[in-house]
């Protein structure tokens, strides 16, 4: 099976800088407090399609690059991509982040592989494991016994979504960072029209970005309208 590497660091711009966590904050804070000395090495994040699981993880990666130390982000939506050995020796990073870990829930390979990588971080001490998935370690569909009971070993975060307020608030944190303005009327109705996805929502504001840049125009409600078809 084709092993690939490079798509397991394409991270794109999902920072915590624009990772809106005010529904989330006993989650971070403890994310945190465990970044410097992993007294609790496992973190299993749940929570529904959008919530922003990736871009936590993404988020969390970033991080530990920025302070030059070792960490790696592992799309397993991508599995068909890369063979279960991506995970061999990689309780020698110090953080390593599982992203949609039910995309390799029922496949005997993966499972093993994900069991014998919580064993050796355990054994090996220093490694910060976050892994996430769409259910919680309860309703997830394992079918390896010992790999269920190793998802439940470290702290359980359901991830909250945002309310439209806040989506928002995130969509137009993200424009300033990008330089734009998106006002309040253009942000409500992107809300209201558009499937309420972040990572749908965000991926707009890219398109939106660009097409503003090149028409050289503000993003108005008639603009937005005439850029998406809408």
């Amino acid at each position: 099976m084709l092993q690939l590497s490079l798509p397991i660091h394409q991270l794109d711009e999902e920072t915590f800088a624009n990772f809106y966590g005010n529904n989330n904050l006993l989650l971070l804070d403890s994310l945190r407090k465990n970044f410097t000395l992993p007294r609790q090495q496992f973190f299993y994040i749940w929570g529904e399609e959008g919530c922003g699981k990736s871009h936590l993880l993404k988020a969390m990666t970033h991080q530990f690059f920025a302070e030059n130390r070792t960490a790696l982000y592992v799309p397993l939506s991508k599995s068909a991509y890369f063979s279960p050995e991506v995970l061999d020796n990689l309780e020698q990073q110090e953080l390593v982040c599982l992203d949609d870990l039910q995309c390799v829930t029922g496949d005997k390979e993966w499972e093993i592989a994900v069991f014998d990588l919580f064993n050796r971080i355990k054994e090996h001490g220093n490694t910060l494991l976050a892994v996430s998935a769409n259910q919680s370690p309860n309703g997830l569909p394992v079918q390896l016994p010992d790999l269920a009971s190793r998802l439940r070993w470290g702290e359980i975060y359901q991830l909250h979504p945002l309310d439209d307020q806040q989506k928002i608030t995130a969509l137009q944190r993200n424009a300033h960072q990008r330089g734009i303005d998106l006002p309040d009327e253009t942000a409500n109705f992107l809300i209201k029209r558009l499937d309420r996805n972040m990572h749908n929502l965000f991926g707009v504001l890219d398109q939106l970005d660009k097409a503003s840049l090149q028409a050289q125009r503000k993003l108005t409600i008639p603009f937005v309208k005439e850029t998406l078809g809408l």
